[in-house]
């Protein structure tokens, strides 16, 4: 799979939507009903399979122990649980890594945005950059300054 371009916001939105139909509902469905088409909702729902949120079965996305862990509890723990599946994600892993092994703890963008060409096939690498930088700025794992253009690691609260 190609890495979701979906925020993780969207994604827990897409969370809270399914829990109010039930914690089950057609992706078909969903989309028609915020008169949305079915591939403007995918990569919200990309994003929840790929962090274990959802599963998704014969077009139905169902929600698993895990979302309802987030969606039933405090902020605190809510960050924990993004913090954990986001750290998760092989790609980020692999960044963290880098930025672990590199001087300082940082990395250019320009590197970064070469190190995620060399692992997501596009030609619009920079979206995935800060969608990448979303999902683990929401994790507290890694950071971007815009001002030294550097992604760094955040430190542990």
């Amino acid at each position: 799979m190609i890495f979701p371009k979906a925020t993780i916001s969207e994604i827990i939105g897409l969370l809270e939507v399914v829990n109010d139909s039930g914690g089950i509902e057609d992706a078909a469905r969903l989309a028609a009903d915020f008169d949305l088409e079915l591939d403007e909702i995918l990569p919200s729902i990309d994003g929840a399979e790929l962090l274990g949120f959802v599963k998704v079965t014969d077009g139905n996305i169902e929600l698993t122990a895990d979302a309802q862990k987030l969606l039933d509890t405090g902020i605190r723990e809510r960050k924990k649980i993004i913090r954990d599946k986001v750290g998760g994600v092989e790609i980020i892993k692999e960044l963290k890594n880098k930025l672990i092994e590199s001087s300082g703890h940082k990395m250019k963008k320009e590197d970064t945005l070469k190190y995620l060409q060399n692992r997501i096939a596009t030609t619009d690498i920079e979206s995935y950059f800060r969608i990448i930088i979303n999902w683990t700025r929401h994790a507290g794992l890694i950071g971007y300054n815009s001002d030294s253009e550097e992604i760094c690691l955040m430190s542990r609260e």
